[in-house]
């Protein structure tokens, strides 16, 4: 474990004057807010609207098009412990402008897209800054900048990146039905980098001591011996050898891999239940909802407890939305199964944004949720072709959503065996 002194002025990663009096955390939080939204072209509910246009115009299988986003998933993934080490070194300012003006270019590149060759290369540069790296930047300007309140602010960005997630397919499939897919794939690719750039560029402070701030915005007492600007934590290789460590790691891969599944066939899902696609699309929107209340309330329980059993939970509520996702006979059901993914998703971004920084401190947050990230990326990778085969083999999604709920059932009781590390209280900023 290190502790570690942070430069205090002059900020070389930020914009804002050095003993700025107003506290910029919430600043931070609205930004991470629209970086984590403007992932969304990246993200599964993003990609899903444009899959009948692949198959349709590129002559491809769906099981062609999932495989392509696995391999083009699992190879971006690989990018992410560099990534995490880049936002060590450099702040999550100068990590943001450049994954933001590269997740444009990478955007651009879909439009292009003609084969099933270019769609693996497209999907590796999507997941990979899209999905991967400005999703974990995003987590990380969140983590740094708060430590009491850390749970409230990710609860409160848990429900402004739902929303914008969740938002996503919509505005996609209304461009595509306006201007054609390739159009939208070019509109997106402008619009993510002309917000962000410019965003990062005038607003974004990397940590609290460049600016000669503390977490939560609290004051250092005059007669406190720890100096502005130190900050403790385990390094990537100290977690690594901690079970408590692997425990988030299973969360977040399971929640990756099952709901990333689940998303990436859900046109084709609900319309089987009886949907029309623009139906099954607007069936995004509450999970805004479940995810909102899910991230607030367990993000006001994570500030008051150790967390120990968020993982459990989180493992259960995966379960259910699948068994949810087996028995979806009725409209109602289908409203009741899109809440319950919601909550579900809310629930492992706060076991993953606010776990590793209480558990095993900032120092070293970027490298850790590398290493995360690289395992939440490389689950979602599989998710799309697992479900897809597993429903090739057992005939339909409602069985094979039955059968992939054992995993998370079977995860939740393992998890209440794993508690946390220990960590010192009296060195934290």
């Amino acid at each position: 474990m290190t502790t570690t002194q942070m430069p205090t002025a002059p900020d070389p990663q930020g914009r804002a004057n050095p003993g700025s009096s107003r506290f910029l955390g919430w600043r931070m939080v609205v930004i991470a807010i629209v970086a984590g939204s403007l992932t969304g072209p990246g993200q599964t509910v993003g990609v899903s609207v444009f899959i009948n246009s692949f198959i349709a115009d590129l002559g491809l299988s769906r099981d062609q098009v999932s495989l392509a986003y696995l391999i083009g998933t699992l190879a971006g993934a690989t990018a992410m412990p560099a990534v995490g080490q880049f936002v060590d070194r450099r702040g999550v300012r100068t990590a943001m402008l450049a994954v933001s003006a590269l997740f444009g270019v990478a955007l651009f590149n879909m439009s292009l897209v003609q084969n099933w060759i270019w769609l693996v290369l497209g999907f590796v540069f999507i997941r990979m800054l899209g999905q991967g790296s400005l999703s974990m930047i995003s987590t990380i300007t969140v983590a740094v900048w708060f430590d009491r309140l850390r749970g409230r602010a990710m609860g409160i960005v848990g429900i402004g990146v739902s929303a914008g997630i969740a938002l996503t397919p919509i505005a996609m499939n209304a461009l595509i039905n306006r201007f054609g897919w390739r159009q939208a794939w070019v509109i997106a690719a402008v619009v993510v980098p002309a917000v962000l750039v410019p965003l990062a560029w005038f607003a974004l402070v990397s940590r609290p001591a460049h600016v000669g701030q503390l977490p939560d915005g609290d004051t250092a007492p005059d007669d406190r011996d720890t100096p502005t600007g130190v900050v403790w934590g385990y390094s990537r290789g100290e977690a690594m050898l901690h079970p408590a460590f692997w425990l988030i790691v299973s969360v977040t891969t399971l929640t990756s891999m099952l709901v990333t599944g689940l998303n990436f066939h859900a046109i084709d899902l609900l319309v089987q239940n009886g949907l029309t696609e623009d139906e099954a699309a607007r069936m995004f929107l509450p999970q805004i909802i479940g995810a909102s209340a899910t991230g607030l309330g367990l993000g006001w329980v994570v500030d008051r407890t150790s967390g120990r059993f968020l993982p459990a939970l989180s493992m259960a509520l995966l379960g259910t939305s699948h068994l949810l996702a087996s028995f979806l006979d009725s409209t109602l059901l289908v409203v009741v199964y899109a809440l319950s993914l919601g909550v579900t998703a809310g629930g492992a971004r706060v076991v993953s944004g606010t776990l590793v920084p209480k558990w095993f401190g900032t120092a070293h947050v970027g490298s850790i949720n590398g290493v995360l990230t690289l395992m939440g990326v490389a689950g979602s990778a599989l998710g799309p072709i697992t479900l897809s085969l597993t429903k090739g083999w057992l005939g339909s999604y409602a069985q094979a959503a039955l059968l992939l709920a054992c995993l998370p059932i079977l995860a939740a009781a393992l998890a209440l065996m794993v508690r946390p590390p220990s960590q010192p209280r009296t060195s934290i900023v």
